[in-house]
C-alpha cells in the first residue's frame, strides 16, 4: 500500500512539474543562430521575397543563411551559445 501512495505521490509531482514549466510560457530549448538570424531578419527577407508565407520566407532565408560567411554568422551563433549556457 505505502509503495502504491509512493508512486501515485510521484506522478503526481511529475504532472505538476510539468503543467508548471508549461505554465512559465518559455520555450523548451534556446533559439539556435539560424533561428536568432531569422526573428531578426524576418521583416526584411519578406519583403524581399514578396510574401510573407513560411515556406517561401523560410526558403530564402536559408538560402541566405548558408551563403553568409562564418564572420556574418558569428553573432548569432555567439548569442545561441550563451543562451544554451
Amino acid at each position: 500500500r505505502q509503495e502504491k501512495q509512493q508512486v501515485k505521490q510521484a506522478r503526481a509531482d511529475k504532472k505538476a512539474k510539468k503543467e508548471a514549466r508549461k505554465a512559465s510560457g518559455k520555450p523548451a530549448k534556446p533559439q539556435t543562430a539560424y533561428w536568432l538570424f531569422m526573428s531578426e531578419n524576418r521583416e526584411a527577407i519578406a519583403k524581399e521575397a514578396g510574401s510573407s508565407k513560411v515556406p517561401v520566407v523560410g526558403k530564402l532565408a536559408g538560402e541566405k543563411w548558408k551563403a553568409m560567411s562564418a564572420a556574418q554568422k558569428k553573432p548569432f551563433e555567439t548569442k545561441a551559445a550563451e543562451l544554451k549556457a
